[in-house]
């Protein structure tokens, strides 16, 4: 072979190879952009299997409940008597018996309330559950209605006033007279060392009612029947108090598991008894 022939075939052979390596930088580039599907569905199936299942529920534990009733033991006090003495020709209606200590038939109390306390606080404050209508008091026939309201602490209380006579609202933290045909009042009650707060009438002084300042949302007031039932408790170990407003007051100890019930029945006895 000539020297001309042999330069002509080594430039051929160079050719050829600088296109069989353009084809395979070609491919490299297609890969690492993502247009290749190979690599890509693994690295997928890989990600979904470090994503949280939401089906689980999570790690944290089901909240449990603290029930029970309240039973009254012993004599019930008898009942205050009221004599009307300001604007009897309308509310001589009031004058009689008010019995401040309610006991069913079968012996169980009403008007008691129980709370936790010692739950953890939100970082986004509490989640107040209010009535339909907020908290309500009326004045009419120169009482007060409800005897107990059940509170949160800095609730709004609303009272009206349905009677054709002045009356006064004193809470210990305010004080108003709302004249005959005044709109409602509003104005907030807080907790103030003792959750139990009077509320009374000036002009009227046999006008009584009591608002109960809750500084959680964990806690119930017991109806006719004693009962009471607190739902939603994080677990674990607490104190608890069963308070009335003329009896006293009791300190428990509550545990709640997961997803359990923990009931206990509590007593009341009459004053004089030795226990409150």
């Amino acid at each position: 072979m000539n020297r001309a022939a042999v330069i002509l075939a080594c430039c051929m052979a160079g050719l050829l190879a600088g296109c069989g390596d353009g084809e395979a930088d070609q491919k490299s580039s297609d890969t690492a952009r993502g247009t290749g599907s190979t690599e890509s569905t693994p690295k997928a199936k890989t990600a979904d299997k470090g994503m949280p299942n939401e089906d689980a529920g999570g790690d944290s534990p089901q909240p449990g409940v603290f029930a029970g009733r309240i039973q009254f033991e012993g004599e019930v006090p008898p009942p205050r008597k009221i004599q009307v003495t300001k604007d009897v020709e309308h509310c001589k209606s009031a004058a009689g018996e008010i019995q401040d200590v309610v006991v069913s038939e079968e012996g169980f109390l009403s008007g008691a309330v129980v709370e936790i306390q010692g739950v953890k606080r939100p970082e986004t404050g509490w989640d107040w559950k209010e009535p339909e209508g907020g908290y309500t008091i009326r004045q009419k026939g120169c009482r007060f209605a409800p005897k107990i309201t059940v509170a949160h602490d800095g609730a709004k209380l609303t009272i009206h006033n349905d009677d054709p006579v002045a009356h006064n609202i004193n809470t210990g933290q305010w004080n108003v007279v709302q004249g005959k045909g005044a709109g409602p009042i509003e104005n907030s009650i807080r907790y103030a060392g003792q959750p139990f707060v009077r509320v009374t009438c000036n002009i009227h002084g046999w006008m009584e009612t009591w608002v109960y300042v809750a500084r959680s949302p964990y806690y119930s007031a017991t109806a006719e029947d004693g009962r009471f039932r607190i739902e939603g408790l994080p677990p674990g170990k607490y104190r608890a108090t069963a308070i009335h407003p003329t009896l006293g007051k009791q300190r428990l100890r509550v545990t709640i598991e997961p997803g359990q019930t923990a009931e206990q029945d509590i007593v009341f006895q009459a004053p004089g008894s030795g226990k409150s």
